[in-house]
């Protein structure tokens, strides 16, 4: 069966040495920048050329850990039309080469599009199911409830301040996903900070941790020079796997900028297998989990 003419690739790259971290393998932060890249290009075949896309959510799912010199490329279609919206649901696939195995999906739901491109869009269109993705998306929660006030009462940690810098920015002033994700990847170590899981005690036990899934609800558009910090908080643990979340703020207006739920693995750094969750990681959490509140 031959493959069907709108999924096309959109990206060919690979793993460079400076993209991987402390854990031996990409951070995700670069899977990020190389989905800004290949959405890009999807986007400008559809005829984008001026207009503020406007991405409402996303949800990234990690399969396979790329590790240095891995050969990968991207493939992309659109997946769905919501007209009342102005909006195209895209889906992203990331294959190693040669195996074509799977590293990494993105499912984004854009919306603010022209007129002409959601035409093009609507002519592209591509069953979900030929991209293994379901048929309907996730519902948009609304993000009700989430501002640095209740991120106080809540007693969620701060996990990062930082400044909108003008290159961070991509179409429709949202934040890029390298650096949106480089730092919510960098929060978690303030979120677990002790000195008994701090990285260098965890890595001398060869215990390594790795993101699953990442589900991102984004707000209004941000400008450079704006101040943004992190609260962020752990759910709990399903499984083999720890659950938490972070909030990003406008720290001057105090409304959401994102939302992110992640679900999160820990592996024996020697077999690059998972783990369950370490005692010491559950001990930090005893009595300080917060139920999702989004």
């Amino acid at each position: 069966m031959s493959k069907n003419e709108n999924i096309k690739v959109t990206w060919r790259g690979g793993t460079d040495a400076w993209e991987c971290d402390q854990m031996g393998h990409m951070n995700v932060q670069f899977y990020g920048a190389k989905f800004d890249e290949a959405e890009a290009v999807l986007l400008a075949r559809l005829g984008l050329g001026e207009g503020e896309p406007h991405t409402r959510a996303e949800q990234i799912v990690f399969r396979k850990e790329s590790r240095v010199g891995a050969a990968l490329w991207i493939e992309s279609a659109v997946i769905g039309v919501d007209h009342a919206g102005d909006a195209l649901r895209l889906r992203h696939v990331m294959y190693h080469s040669p195996s074509a195995a799977v590293a990494a999906t993105i499912d984004v739901t854009i919306g603010h599009l022209p007129p002409a491109v959601m035409r093009a869009g609507e002519a592209a269109l591509v069953a979900p199911a030929e991209l293994g993705a379901p048929d309907l998306p996730e519902p948009v929660a609304a993000l009700d409830g989430v501002s640095l006030e209740r991120a106080r009462a809540l007693g969620l940690i701060e996990t990062g301040v930082s400044i909108v810098k003008p290159d961070e920015l991509r179409a429709g002033a949202m934040f890029g996903r390298r650096a949106f994700i480089g730092r919510l990847s960098e929060a978690v170590g303030h979120l677990i900070a002790s000195e008994d899981t701090a990285a260098e005690a965890l890595r001398a036990r060869h215990i390594g941790s790795a993101a699953l899934d990442y589900r991102i609800r984004w707000s209004g558009p941000l400008a450079a020079s704006d101040v943004v910090v992190l609260r962020s908080g752990a759910s709990g643990t399903v499984g083999r796997t720890l659950r938490f979340f972070h909030w990003m703020l406008n720290e001057r207006t105090g409304e959401p900028v994102a939302t992110v739920e992640i679900i999160a693995v820990y592996f024996d750094m020697k077999a690059r297998k998972a783990i369950p969750v370490p005692d010491i990681i559950l001990k930090l959490f005893e009595g300080r989990t917060v139920a999702w509140p989004g």
